[in-house]
């Protein structure tokens, strides 16, 4: 997908200038801000980031607001070498950055999992989160905006089970987040 590979050049550039870093990142700190209102997200959590990229912009704010343990997973080899580098340099002690798959995962432990957009298989990975996850788990995913969402893998099917959600900026290209609670009885009831 073009989207990825537009996405990956960004953000390498964003780890090597700090200049590139502090204006990309500002199209994330008021969208993450918001998510961790929404799941009520605090130091206590363990938070699982599931497609994080060569800068994991989300994962670090979520910790800088938060102060949670963040572990970032991504399936590229390259984007989690380049990561690991990144919060290194930055001196963030409570960011892990792994490789591995989204639906492939442990997520024992984790109080809160937030799918990137860009994750692929997206259905999948959403699927085995809401079946394998523990109960009470703060599932986020975000959800883009019409005119990109071509451009990005669907789940459509899984999100029937987030109902709680908060609406993006007219400049930005989510256009809504939303949460759900992992619940056994009614397989990923809604908050």
């Amino acid at each position: 997908m073009r989207i990825i590979k537009l996405t990956q050049f960004i953000e390498l550039l964003a780890t090597k200038n700090r200049l590139a870093y502090c204006i990309t990142s500002a199209y994330y700190r008021f969208l993450v801000k918001r998510e961790a209102v929404l799941a009520n997200i605090n130091e206590k959590d363990r938070v699982l980031c599931i497609g994080g990229g060569i800068c994991p912009y989300t994962a670090i704010l979520l910790h800088r607001y938060t102060r949670a343990h963040v572990t970032v997973v991504d399936s590229n080899k390259r984007c989690v070498e380049e990561a690991r580098k990144f919060i290194s340099r930055k001196g963030y002690k409570n960011i892990n950055v792994v490789l591995g798959k989204g639906e492939d995962l442990s997520y024992d432990g984790y109080t809160v999992i937030h799918l990137a957009m860009q994750i692929t298989p997206k259905e999948l990975v959403l699927r085995e989160v809401l079946s394998r996850a523990q109960e009470g788990t703060r599932v986020l995913i975000r959800k883009p905006k019409k005119g990109v969402e071509r451009l990005y893998c669907r789940a459509a099917e899984e999100e029937k089970h987030f109902a709680r959600c908060i609406k993006h900026s007219l400049f930005s290209n989510v256009d809504y987040t939303s949460v759900c609670i992992v619940d056994r009885e009614a397989v990923g009831s809604t908050i």
